[in-house]
């Protein structure tokens, strides 16, 4: 049986550890004010607005939007324009890099907080596929598109903050998923395979359980709950049996559309794979992943 006493001491001791290094600036990867004396501009993500994957069966339906801080030496008002590229690294399909968007200075807004102006990107399927001259029937599930930011000052144009503020970087780059998601679920058996790193069961909400780590709701009105059975409390759910592992197997019915969640990894221990009838992998799940809907590539269902 789990040590939780000791389990506690250890997450305590991560966090106490954490806020140690905190105090030791001389530690940090990156130091803010230096990279505002630099006077290179950057963008820093505040949100993201919806599901970042592009559906490769309607890609118009996709669509998703970043807010982004806008910072420089001159409080970001020197900054004339952003402009979003965008690739593809593709199973079965090249493409050279093409400019997505452009967003003049005049799009930009005050910060809500009376401090650096900020800047929407919104970004859709369709506009990707035209950009990059490319049909969407030569997609597959897991390509991925590649987006890059560019801002331009009198400085010049910069995508790359610096090599040494790779945290403030990476708010310039990032990538989303071509997925195939269909108006209703594959009928037949799925197959989930759960793991958990610690060999205790699943804990998805609390230290003790919780209750399912995979919920299905589907639009027949009925709940399916998955999870590897936890020894810590009544599990209130058909759970299945395996502390380390275990694999269950549900059955959806034809013609109906379903939400996967994903309810949470307390401990930072469970991990998931989940395979369509047909055996396919659709979706997976890394230990420590947030709570949230699972994104099912059905491309190969």
């Amino acid at each position: 049986m789990k040590n939780k006493f000791l389990k506690t001491i250890l997450a305590l001791s991560a966090v106490c550890i954490a806020f140690y290094s905190c105090k030791d600036d001389d530690t940090l990867p990156v130091d803010f004010d230096d990279l505002i004396n630099t006077g290179v501009p950057f963008a820093s993500e505040i949100t993201t607005n919806g599901s970042t994957n592009v559906n490769k069966l309607d890609p118009a339906s996709s669509s998703f939007s970043k807010d982004y801080q806008l910072i420089s030496p001159a409080g970001g008002t020197d900054i004339s324009k952003v402009e979003v590229y965008v690739s593809i690294t593709g199973q079965n399909i090249t493409a050279p890099e093409a400019l997505l968007a452009t967003v003049e200075s005049s799009s930009f807004t005050p910060s809500s907080t009376g401090g650096y102006p900020e800047v929407n990107v919104t970004y859709d399927g369709a506009s990707i596929l035209a950009a990059l001259a490319i049909d969407a029937s030569s997609l597959e599930g897991g390509d991925k598109f590649d987006y890059r930011l560019a801002l331009t000052n009198p400085q010049g144009t910069f995508s790359d903050v610096s090599a040494n503020f790779d945290n403030q970087s990476a708010d310039h780059t990032f990538s989303s998923t071509v997925v195939c998601d269909s108006p209703t679920l594959p009928a037949g058996n799925w197959v989930i395979d759960m793991q958990d790193s610690y060999g205790d069961g699943w804990q998805p909400t609390t230290g003790n359980g919780g209750g399912a780590g995979i919920t299905v709701a589907l639009s027949d009105g009925s709940t399916i709950e998955i999870g590897l059975c936890t020894p810590y409390e009544a599990p209130g759910y058909p759970c299945t049996s395996g502390l380390s592992s275990g694999s269950a197997t549900i059955t959806i019915p034809a013609g109906v559309s379903g939400d996967w969640t994903f309810n949470g990894d307390f401990w930072g221990e469970m991990s998931f794979q989940i395979y369509g009838p047909s055996g396919s992998t659709v979706a997976t799940g890394t230990a420590g992943s947030g709570a949230g809907p699972i994104a099912l590539n059905l491309c190969n269902e």
